[in-house]
C-alpha cells in the first residue's frame, strides 16, 4: 500500500493537483467561533497513477482500502517550519483519508476549529501543508527525488486579502499581487492541465449563524434562508475574472 500511495502522490505532484474537486466549508457560530473544513476529491488520480505505470501496484493491492480519521496533534511538532502558534492550531485539527481502489475513490479532508473569524485564514493556510505532510507520512516517507522538483505549492486564495470579524466577512483581490499570477508555476500548471481536460473545480461554502443582512459578490449564490453562501469557480475563472471570488458579507 505504501508503494501505491507513493504513485498517487507523485501523480498529484506531476499534474499539480489539476484534476480534482476541492471544497472549503466554513461554519460560523453566533459567538464567532466555528470550523473550517477543506476536502479534496482526487479520485481521478488513481486512474492517472495506473497510466503512469502503477497498474501492477493497483492490481496487487486488490481490494485494499484506507478509511482513516485521526487527530493531527501527535504529528504537529514534526511538520517543518511551523511557528509555535501554528503548531498549537494544528494540534486542534483532524484529518481524514478515504481511498478505496475497487470503487476508485480517493478523498482527503483537513478540519480545524477556530475561536474567532480572524483565525480562519491561518487555519486555511495550514491545510495544504498539513495535507502534504500527511500524504508523505502515509507513503512512509518514501518519496523519490523527482517528486521534489515540483514547483512550490501555491493557492488561488493567496491572491486575495481577508478581513474577517464576527458579523462581517470580506475577501478582496490583491490586484498588485495578481499581476504576477501568470508567472505562478504551480497555478500555471493547473491551468495547463485543465486545458488537457483535467478540470479543477473549487467550491467555497460559508454557513452563517444567522441570515445575511448583506451579501455582495459576482460569484455568490445565497440560499433561500440567507444563511448559506456558495461560490463555485474553475482555474480558468480565476485567471479570466478573479473578481468572481470577491465578496462582502454582513450578518
Amino acid at each position: 500500500m505504501k508503494k501505491l500511495m507513493v504513485l498517487v502522490l507523485i501523480a498529484s505532484s506531476l499534474l499539480l493537483a489539476g484534476c480534482f474537486e476541492s471544497t472549503q466549508e466554513i461554519t460560523l457560530n453566533a459567538d464567532g467561533s466555528g470550523t473550517i473544513s477543506n476536502t479534496n476529491d482526487m479520485s481521478a488520480l488513481l486512474g492517472l497513477a495506473k497510466q503512469m505505470g502503477g497498474g501492477k501496484e493497483l492490481d496487487k493491492a486488490g481490494e485494499k482500502s484506507i478509511d482513516s480519521s485521526f487527530s493531527l496533534a501527535p504529528g504537529a511538532d514534526s511538520i517543518p517550519n511551523l511557528t509555535e502558534e501554528e503548531k498549537a492550531l494544528v494540534r486542534k485539527g483532524t484529518a481524514g483519508i478515504v481511498m478505496n481502489l475497487k470503487e476508485g475513490k480517493f478523498v482527503t479532508n483537513i478540519k480545524f476549529p477556530f475561536n474567532t473569524p480572524g483565525e480562519i485564514v491561518k487555519a486555511n493556510n495550514l491545510s495544504g501543508k498539513v495535507l502534504a505532510e500527511t500524504m508523505k507520512s502515509q507513503a512512509g516517507g518514501n518519496i523519490p527525488g523527482g517528486a521534489g522538483q515540483m514547483p512550490e505549492v501555491t493557492s488561488i486564495d493567496d491572491y486575495y486579502t481577508y478581513e474577517f470579524s464576527n458579523g462581517e466577512l470580506k475577501k478582496k483581490l490583491n490586484k498588485e499581487k495578481f499581476t504576477g499570477a501568470a508567472n505562478d508555476e504551480y497555478l500555471k500548471g493547473i491551468k495547463e492541465a485543465a486545458g488537457m481536460g483535467l478540470e479543477m473545480k473549487a467550491t467555497y461554502i460559508i454557513n452563517l449563524p444567522r441570515p445575511a443582512k448583506e451579501a455582495e459578490g459576482k460569484g455568490i449564490k445565497l440560499s433561500e434562508d440567507k444563511k448559506k453562501v456558495t461560490i463555485v469557480v474553475s482555474i480558468d475563472d480565476f485567471f479570466d475574472d478573479p473578481s468572481l471570488l470577491e465578496y462582502k458579507i454582513k450578518y
